[in-house]
């Protein structure tokens, strides 16, 4: 593209462009249709070489590139290579067959090196499409596709031998030898992913035809893995660096004690068999290891994080929520070893307290990730001082935790600028000032959870709406003092809202949903559900429909005990969207 740029000049600007819009048109200046398309190209559009027009759209939606990629050959040749990555979805696909789209795409797209079918219900007749027409491919996320079987994955093995990722993660009928079927072709794999495909230790064997590329590995909820193959495993794979093996009930962590010293993210979240000793073998085994996840590992306690605190002093990330016994004592030890943690899950642990902050607050002054959930000793003394010592703090819930409210919101709202997210569902109390001080202090939140603050009126929304235009989610669940003027102002401020939940705020009529329907576009998740006798009128047939014509992309719509929405139509409404939305009723 840059060297046609340099060799036509002038002739590779919007003047060809033009005359290829003119020709569309009819031959010539004076068609009416040519000069409607010429007069709707902007002034300052022949100033732009065919460079700076691939750059631009690199920005673009994959619909508005199509779009301009029909308008003529010349705006063919400068928007069709850019794109080189394409995600496609059922509720993208809006009723489209995906082996019609996949063939359109490589007409269109054909030297696409990223596919990602993932969540898109792709069959055997899509992935012989696939294996036809896209021969440049060395991504390729096939997650949640579980038609797929192992000739299908074989196929791919045969077609794209290239491939460097590959994700069949969710594909519960590929098994052992689908999986040496796709190796025997397939020797570059450097990150494969496995995650409840039918994988035994006899897979496991395979994996030595790319023990020298293999990086990363994801065998989360393979059942039937034992000790014995994943340490056969480990001595035949010296690169990997990064290892899922979440859910795999059968292995222990012992197995991992031969594990190469490269490995930096390790995840045994609800491996029930794994000890505070099998932690302490990884950590002697692995110092330098970054992230590693015990989640529901009820074995776990302060021993493991003392042992991880002396022997992994780079770990960034640390994941033990609702493990065994977790207490002050184990996280002053971690927070004292780890100075780099950036990230910490002490979800459901009702031994930690404020010494636990503190410490962090003393010793992981880059910590920027914090789940508090339900560590119901915890106040809002602790929250103020970590907030005041982590600057760069960008998620906290504090959900559950009754004793931290609208002292610790201020806190944040004054040291946090960068917050991202916050959950204070069930916390203690949080009112409006507290959230005008937040909205101001934090204009970058992007999900914001307010369920069940019952004290919270339109002045909160208001304020959010000011100042958080980025926001993504939101939840004012059980929120009952909000009026159709408040969540009409916040959804008119904020069109990049994804998730709202409305459940059980009473005052909200069908005003507010047109308002929804007006402003939020790219909508997925909607709660607007009741309790028996809530007198809930946000629901109504006529709302629901003008909603679902706006919102495409809606996914999950919650309307139980909304008694003015009729069935014929919800059926009406899935028609709409196509079959893709779930509707609980």
């Amino acid at each position: 593209r840059g060297a046609r740029a340099r060799a036509g000049g002038a002739n590779c600007r919007a003047c060809s462009f033009r005359q290829g819009v003119q020709q569309r048109g009819g031959g010539g200046g004076s068609s009416s249709l040519g000069g409607k398309m010429e007069a709707d190209i902007p002034a300052g559009f022949s100033r732009l070489d065919v460079d700076t027009l691939a750059h631009v759209a690199s920005f673009l939606p994959c619909s508005e590139v199509l779009g301009l990629d029909c308008v003529c050959r010349e705006w063919a040749c400068a928007f069709r290579p850019p794109r080189l990555s394409l995600h496609i979805t059922r509720v993208s696909l809006r009723g489209t067959p995906l082996s019609s789209a996949l063939r359109a795409f490589a007409r269109r797209f054909p030297a696409l090196s990223t596919l990602s079918l993932r969540g898109s219900d792709a069959c055997g007749r899509d992935v012989g499409v696939l294996c036809t027409s896209f021969r440049s491919l060395i991504s390729l996320d096939l997650s949640g596709c579980d038609a797929l079987q192992d000739a299908h994955v074989a196929a791919i093995g045969a077609a794209l031998p290239q491939l460097q990722m590959l994700s069949l993660s969710g594909c519960r009928d590929v098994s052992d030898a689908g999986l040496a079927a796709l190796l025997a072709h397939c020797r570059s794999l450097s990150s494969l992913l496995l995650g409840w495909c039918d994988i035994s230790d006899f897979g496991l064997l395979s994996l030595s035809s790319i023990s020298t590329s293999l990086t990363s590995l994801d065998l989360s909820g393979c059942a039937m893995l034992t000790d014995r193959g994943v340490a056969a495993l480990m001595r035949r794979c010296p690169r990997l660096a990064s290892l899922q093996l979440e859910g795999c009930r059968e292995v222990s962590g012992w197995a991992l004690a031969t594990v190469t010293p490269r490995l930096r993210e390790l995840t045994l979240s609800g491996a029930t068999l794994v000890t505070d000793a099998g932690v302490g073998a990884v950590a002697r085994a692995c110092t330098g290891l970054r992230q590693i996840a015990l989640r529901q590992c009820r074995s776990i306690s302060d021993a493991a994080l003392a042992t991880l605190a002396a022997h992994c002093a780079s770990l960034t990330a640390l994941d033990v929520a609702r493990c065994g016994v977790v207490t002050d004592r184990g996280v002053s030890k971690l927070a004292a070893g780890c100075s780099q943690l950036a990230s910490l899950q002490l979800e459901g642990h009702a031994d930690v307290t404020d010494a636990s902050l503190h410490a962090l607050a003393a010793g992981c002054p880059k910590l920027s990730l914090l789940n508090l959930w339900v560590c119901s000793n915890v106040t809002d003394a602790g929250v103020a001082a970590l907030a005041q010592a982590c600057p760069n703090l960008t998620s906290l819930d504090v959900r559950l935790c009754s004793k931290v409210g609208a002292v610790a919101v201020s806190a944040l709202a004054a040291h946090c600028p960068s917050l991202t997210a916050l959950y204070t569902e069930r916390a203690g109390p949080v009112d409006d000032e507290a959230v005008v001080r937040l909205a101001a202090g934090c204009p970058r939140l992007a999900l914001l959870d307010l369920g069940m603050q019952d004290n919270l009126t339109d002045a909160a929304l208001l304020a959010v709406a000011e100042r958080c235009s980025q926001l993504r989610s939101l939840s004012v669940a059980y929120c009952k003092q909000l009026t159709d003027a408040g969540v009409s102002t916040l959804v008119a401020a904020c069109p990049q809202l994804s998730t709202l939940d409305l459940n059980n705020c009473t005052l909200l009529t069908q005003t507010t949903l047109e308002a929804i329907a007006a402003h939020c576009p790219r909508l997925q998740s909607l709660d607007l559900g009741g309790q028996p006798g809530s007198g809930q009128r946000l629901a109504t047939d006529a709302g629901l429909l003008e909603l679902a014509a706006a919102c495409h992309g809606l996914r999950s719509l919650n309307i139980r005990y909304c008694s003015d929405v009729s069935a014929e139509a919800v059926e009406r409404i899935k028609d709409l969207l196509c079959a893709n939305v779930q509707v609980r009723q």
